[in-house]
């Protein structure tokens, strides 16, 4: 759950801060949504490490007892610098102060990425289980765009149905048509990671083996089928990208798909005694 919130949180400040950093005019209509969705979620993101330490009265011994080889520690930093950002960010937007939201988001930007790659590290650098690799901060970053997009639409869509927010229709479908690619560059990426992990031979084929036909089996079947290709399938259409049905439910489908690859892939690490 922590790797899945981080991803909505880091998804939704991506496409804030790139508003401002590639001057996408458009974009910056939902910035304001964009970044409220991603604290939200990075608020969530840490009440799950609250369980991993046993507790709330441990917080303090990150403090005084600091492990600075630990990718945990790193993303202790780098997140608390997350909430900052989207805190100023939220204010200043609302504020209208569009100068120092433009600089923020040249920090925002590297930082949302920043803030997925670390909690990749957190498996990739575990040397005694299998299947976490380097690729992994590329594959955490790209679901995080795609399900960090997705939860916005999903909201952008609730506001609209109750009157809170307009977003116009050429800029959802932009959004939508946005969402598609991401998706591509999800599928790629996991298509690399199971060939280069599961090629004849390799050490962690037994692994492929428990993905594709043992017990994370479900798990990863649906992520492929129902949160990549049905998804795509929808928003490759053009006119299917101004139908807000159909984008919420392709949208509520990627977000399924991305939950169900944090489990697959937290759990196909153990396959493999130490």
């Amino acid at each position: 759950m922590f790797m899945f919130f981080v991803g909505h949180s880091a998804g939704g400040l991506i496409v804030a801060s790139s508003a401002h950093v590639f001057n996408i005019e458009a974009f910056k209509k939902v910035a304001l949504p964009a970044v409220i969705v991603s604290t939200v979620s990075i608020c969530l993101a840490g009440m799950f490490i609250l369980i991993d330490l046993g507790g709330i009265v441990r917080v303090w011994r990150m403090l005084t007892g600091p492990n600075m080889l630990s990718p945990l520690m790193w993303d202790m930093i780098v997140i608390t610098c997350y909430l900052v950002i989207n805190i100023l960010d939220i204010v200043w937007i609302s504020k209208g102060d569009e100068k120092k939201v433009a600089v923020l988001s040249w920090f925002a930007l590297p930082t949302a990425i920043l803030v997925h790659s670390v909690t990749a590290w957190i498996f990739g650098l575990q040397i005694a289980r299998t299947w976490y690799t380097a690729i992994m901060a590329p594959i955490f970053v790209a679901s995080a765009c795609d399900s960090g997009l997705a939860l916005l639409l999903i909201a952008l869509v609730a506001l609209e149905a109750r009157g809170l927010f307009t977003t116009g229709e050429a800029l959802f479908k932009k959004l939508a048509g946005l969402l598609a690619v991401f998706v591509v560059v999800d599928a790629y990426l996991v298509g690399c990671e199971l060939i280069t992990m599961g090629y004849p031979g390799a050490e962690e084929a037994t692994a492929l083996a428990v993905i594709t036909t043992g017990a994370t089996a479900p798990f990863f079947w649906f992520e492929i089928v129902g949160g990549l290709i049905v998804p795509f399938a929808i928003l490759v259409v053009a006119k299917n990208r101004g139908k807000r049905g159909l984008v919420a439910l392709s949208s509520v489908l990627v977000i399924a798909g991305v939950a169900c690859k944090r489990i697959w892939l937290l759990f196909t690490g153990f396959v493999a005694p130490y």
